[in-house]
């Protein structure tokens, strides 16, 4: 095995006992910025003649693991595939888009489960907290500008077979809504909701809902929600009370 497959693994195994983020482990081996440290991890500059001895020195677990498996042959690689299933996830490529063969183009999207819900609502202004998110493989039709993220839906506010209409714009539970973050300085404008369907909404106290928005008063600063099921009334929401809001640009079926 090569020391920089070596290396990768050992980060892995780090963040699992508890060591934190990639960029949190780049620290404590002597990289003052994360780029640098993902530069090594990406083969672009050789691996330092001591990084493994670093990296040895952090944790008795994975010195065992590193003099266990120095010596066995390397992985071969005979026939490249498209894409690797990306086991590092986000930071390992450094890349928001790639092409595959055939011209399409891929874009990853970190995704928060509905798990890490309680976490994001704390930690969403952190960039750390989004280091060791998984990210989520999505096909679209150009290079899409703006900060996108992925909500797992739960729960059953949107979901209503009283019609054929309204059962196909139903959303269950486990799907992904793929949301455009919708910078605040443009809150002060009307919303687009006639472009959008759906909206994922970060809300102080209420939590993340995932609603129709059907009016914005704009000179008073408040949304009215609107949710799909009859048994959840509308509400009306000040823009105040509400940290972030996604136009929701995909509903995607979750992989298994």
């Amino acid at each position: 095995m090569t020391d920089l497959q070596l290396i990768k693994l050992s980060i892995q195994r780090l963040k699992v006992l508890g060591f934190g983020s990639q960029k949190a482990i780049g620290k404590l081996l002597g990289y003052s910025s994360e780029s640098a440290f993902s530069q090594v991890l990406n083969g672009k500059v050789n691996v330092p003649n001591d990084l493994l001895t670093r990296i040895s020195n952090l944790s008795e677990d994975v010195k065992n693991f590193i003099i266990e498996n120095k010596d066995k042959e390397a992985i071969r690689i005979e026939a490249k595939p498209l894409r690797l299933a990306d086991p590092y996830g986000f930071d390992a490529t450094n890349e928001k888009f790639y092409q595959l063969a055939d011209g399409s183009v891929i874009m990853q999207v970190p995704i928060i489960s509905h798990k890490a819900y309680a976490g994001y609502l704390v930690g969403y202004a952190d960039p750390e907290f989004y280091d060791d998110l998984d990210t989520i493989p999505l096909p679209v039709d150009g290079l899409h500008k703006g900060s996108y993220l992925a909500f797992e839906v739960t729960g059953d506010s949107m979901i209503n077979f009283s019609t054929l209409e309204l059962a196909e714009q139903s959303i269950f539970p486990g799907r992904i809504a793929i949301g455009r973050d919708l910078p605040r300085e443009k809150w002060m404008y009307r919303l687009h909701t006639h472009n959008y369907d759906n909206w994922v909404i970060v809300h102080r106290t209420k939590g993340i809902l995932i609603k129709k928005i059907t009016e914005h008063i704009v000179n008073e600063g408040i949304i009215t929600i609107h949710s799909l099921n009859p048994e959840y009334p509308d509400e009306q929401l000040h823009l105040n009370d509400i940290e972030q809001i996604f136009s929701v640009v995909q509903i995607v079926t979750k992989k298994r």
